[in-house]
């Protein structure tokens, strides 16, 4: 692919040149710009639709969107909904975000859909007849067009744009017939490249697949494929090797009750990140939180290896932690017995199998209720000789590291489809490159 044959100086920030046959344009004089969404309530009194939001439109971002039976459902006044409603070929782009580079996401509605209305947060372009339907996806997810987005984005802890500087972004427009062949050739073009992509994720899905069964198998069954099995007599156990027993929770982890000592740092159960100082959350979260400076005498001491419990445990399993200090009274700390390796333990604690057993303990989950110790005792644990229980660690904590390298290699070899094809993208609808 070549350059075209002769360009013009352009007005467009970021954009240096481009096709003498192409125009600009602001955004406001490309279709009707309303930012007046609906919110996610239903009301007594209103009619039900469907509603695309904002979660919708960042992960359809640079492609059409179609119906689906996953929209949130609300409620609006015949007013609101002859306002709001969408239609096929209408432009959806977010105008907030934690970062200003994560503004003006966007998509196209790929159809005409019954009686579906879009969300606050996003702002709706109907678009003229300026540019054909195929090439919107391309045109309004350029980079130069993000990037204007995002300098003119204001806010703190989140950040927006207001629907003036959307308006006032200027854009380029190929004429009709050329935008024709560039939505045919992006089509293949990225369509090839998903592909690859999706193969990709595929894979490391399997992978994921695949650290979950090892994890199961190694904490329930041992690593000796050669030992001899035995009903454990419970279910979530199934069959562990013969010499090992099961013993009540109790009798491998008490519950710590010692307050909070004058040196301890406020810590944060993540599961993201395990248990960590706020201070250290705060820095890798790139956000601030107030420290507590009240109510610290009914915080609880935790000392390296004792595992945290808390509401979030029913979904993610019990943290260990590695750092002394204090968590909020909220939470309950496990202390390790004798004849626990607390290597062991976390991967056992993390196991899939486990988790369900502790969400069996509890017939639901109120919003603020808490996972207490009484949850914690109705699951039975594996007493297991140490020597095995460290080889069972050990060998966890190699083979999920290798599992993990290489769901990272692949991980990254998707980033670098991922910014390809945004360049390809890039080249075309900035006119660049030409298409044959």
């Amino acid at each position: 692919m070549k350059p075209y044959e002769k360009y013009k100086e352009s007005r467009i920030p970021w954009v240096d040149e481009l096709p003498v046959a192409w125009e600009e344009f602001r955004l406001r004089y490309l279709g009707a710009l309303d930012a007046g969404g609906v919110d996610k309530k239903i009301n007594e009194g209103e009619s039900l639709y469907k509603s695309v939001h904002y979660m919708d439109v960042y992960r359809g971002s640079l492609r059409n969107i179609f119906d689906s039976p996953n929209y949130l459902i609300v409620s609006a006044t015949p007013q609101k909904r002859d306002k709001c409603i969408l239609r096929k070929g209408d432009v959806l782009f977010t105008t907030s975000s934690e970062t200003p580079n994560d503004i003006g996401h966007s998509c196209v509605i790929g159809e005409d859909l019954n009686d579906t209305l879009f969300g606050y947060h996003l702002l709706r372009l109907r678009v003229t007849d300026k540019i054909d339907f195929k090439f919107r996806k391309y045109l309004f997810g350029a980079n130069y067009l993000r990037t204007w987005f995002s300098y003119r984005a204001v806010g703190m802890t989140r950040y927006g744009i207001s629907n003036i500087d959307f308006a006032d972004a200027r854009i380029m427009i190929p004429p009709i017939d050329e935008q024709k062949k560039i939505s045919n050739y992006l089509d293949q073009k990225v369509s090839q490249i998903d592909d690859l992509i999706q193969n990709k994720q595929e894979l490391i899905d399997l992978l994921k697949e695949q650290r979950i069964s090892v994890i199961c198998s190694a904490v329930t069954k041992g690593i000796d494929s050669t030992a001899e099995m035995k009903d454990s007599g419970n279910e979530w156990l199934g069959y562990i090797p013969s010499h090992w027993r099961v013993v009540p929770a109790k009798a491998l982890f008490a519950q710590s009750k010692e307050t909070r000592h004058e040196t301890d740092v406020q810590l944060t159960a993540s599961q993201k990140y395990g248990i960590i100082s706020q201070e250290d959350y705060m820095e890798r979260q790139n956000y601030k939180i107030v420290l507590a400076d009240k109510g610290l005498e009914n915080w609880k001491h935790v000392e390296p290896n004792d595992f945290i419990i808390s509401l979030r445990s029913f979904q993610g399993g019990l943290e260990i932690s590695y750092i002394p200090g204090c968590i909020t009274w909220h939470y309950i700390v496990l202390k390790p017995k004798a004849g626990v390796e607390p290597e062991y333990f976390k991967w056992l604690f993390k196991s899939p199998r486990y988790i369900q057993a502790l969400q069996r303990t509890a017939n639901f989950i109120r919003d603020g209720q808490d996972l207490r110790f009484s949850n914690f005792v109705q699951v039975p644990l594996p007493l297991i000789p140490m020597d095995e229980q460290k080889e069972i660690a050990e060998y966890l904590n190699k083979e999920t590291a290798r599992i993990d390298s290489i769901i990272a290699d692949i991980t990254e070899q998707i980033e670098k489809l991922k910014e390809y094809r945004q360049s390809v993208i890039s080249e075309v609808v900035t006119g660049k490159v030409a298409v044959e």
